[in-house]
């Protein structure tokens, strides 16, 4: 058994001893990819450096979904498996109150893939001891305390940062199957580090060339490896719409607003011709208080990425405002220009021009605007 998922089941094993202290790396709410393999090898990092014979701190990564989402998350479960870390040796965020360690003082925080809390979790901020992020610094993120650690650069991936990590603090802990692990999520994040798709910079280009030379064997091309999980994201077909819209998604709640942001790995007009003229969008938005659901599609062939968006709001007014500031946001950055979707209603649906601009992008964009126009 590779040490990563001998790792995984002995923390597993930590946790179903409902251990009173616990250090939990978290990723994000979307746990794509990147976020569950940067989770999973921070944390066998951690859990590494502690001092043999010291009374040591359970370190445990957390996937941040239920248990039962983790299905949709197609290619995080087919990377992970391939890598001898089945479903049942992972951690999930309903399986672990991490409100209650909280509570009883038990609780230390990790961040990777993410630096500022949804509004659900914001009372764990104070727990909070390090961050590890790629996503544009947001000006109301909190600061940690004294020691704290926080690395926040605009790389590809966050493996990137946690690979540069490993590097630093226990290379040795990059076994052939580790490096796997980060370097498979590094190619993908960065579309195969093309930079047609404005994603990748040096410092990725550099530790996926560490990796690879540590695979055995080494990888005789990053191109099928980016097919394989390009095809493993996008396998979809057995997914309903409900599924669809919860596979990758995360919330804008800014000015009292509530605007869900899910990407697909499809264009979305074919999202739109499941939705049954918008029912699903309708009882979608309606169970979880969106007053508005973006969806971003994404669709890469040979390498080339093509994007489009589409704006659920049954508040026409509302819609209409969202749809002006996605146009005209920074300058009109997103490069919009309207498509046809009357058998939709209460929806709007756009080309995106700019390839490059993903939910890093939009997202930040649209939080954005919502805090003013919620002032």
């Amino acid at each position: 058994m590779p040490p990563v998922a001998e790792f995984m089941n002995a923390a597993n094993k930590t946790l179903r001893a409902r251990t009173p202290a616990l250090h939990v790396v978290l990723g994000n709410e979307s746990c794509d990819l990147d976020s569950a393999v940067s989770a999973i090898v921070y944390a066998f990092l951690l859990h590494s450096l502690q001092v043999d014979g010291q009374e040591a701190l359970g370190v445990v990564p957390v996937l941040n979904v239920p248990v039962a989402d983790y299905p949709l998350k197609t290619e995080v479960t087919h990377w992970l498996q391939k890598h001898g870390i089945p479903q049942n040796s992972l951690l999930f965020r309903d399986e672990v109150n991490l409100t209650r360690l909280q509570e009883g003082g038990g609780l230390k925080l990790t961040l990777v893939d993410h630096h500022v809390l949804p509004p659900g979790d914001a009372h764990l901020q104070p727990s909070v001891v390090a961050i590890l992020d790629h996503h544009p610094l947001d000006p109301n993120a909190p600061t940690l305390g004294e020691g704290g650690l926080m690395v926040v650069e605009p790389v590809g991936s966050c493996c990137t940062l946690v690979a540069e990590q490993v590097m630093a603090r226990n290379p040795a802990l990059l076994d052939p199957v580790t490096a796997s692990l980060l370097y498979g999520t590094i190619i993908l994040d960065t579309v195969n580090l093309n930079p047609a798709a404005k994603r990748v910079t040096p410092k990725d280009v550099e530790v996926a060339t560490q990796l690879a030379r540590l695979m055995r064997p080494p990888p005789t091309s990053s191109h099928e490896v980016f097919q394989e999980l390009t095809a493993a994201k996008a396998n979809v077909s057995h997914l309903t719409c409900d599924q669809l819209l919860r596979k990758d998604v995360k919330v804008a709640v800014e000015g009292g607003l509530c605007v869900g942001v899910a990407s697909v790995p499809l264009r979305v007009m074919e999202v739109l011709a499941r939705s049954e003229g918008g029912r699903y969008l309708a009882e979608h938005s309606a169970a979880r208080g969106y007053q508005a659901l973006l969806l971003l599609g994404i669709t890469i062939a040979q390498e080339t990425v093509t994007r489009d968006l589409a704006l659920y709001c049954p508040d026409e007014n509302f819609r209409s405002q969202v749809a002006k500031a996605l146009e005209e946001g920074e300058g009109g950055v997103l490069q919009l220009t309207r498509q046809a979707c009357e058998e939709v209603e209460s929806c709007v649906a756009f080309h995106q021009g700019n390839s490059g601009a993903s939910r890093k992008v939009v997202l930040p964009m649209l939080k954005a605007w919502l805090a003013v126009r919620g002032t």
